[in-house]
């Protein structure tokens, strides 16, 4: 390999890191938002702010990882 194309792997990878980091954050607002809700008996209330709030930190690191 050349070093071109350990560059363009370490642009995928990091990109692949973002896209990761960005569906599991959504995915970890939206499971602790909806078990909060089983516990307090307050459907959907909860589950739609966890999932938001994984949707914003989600954003934040991946244009942190970007720039």
């Amino acid at each position: 390999m050349n070093k071109d194309q350990d560059n363009i792997y370490a642009i995928y990878a990091i990109y692949g890191v973002a896209g990761i980091q960005l569906a599991a954050s959504v995915i970890a607002g939206l499971i602790f938002g909806n078990y909060l809700d089983k516990q307090l008996h307050i459907h959907p209330i909860l589950t739609i702010i966890g999932l938001v709030l994984g949707f914003v930190g989600g954003f934040y690191n991946l244009f942190k990882i970007i720039n």
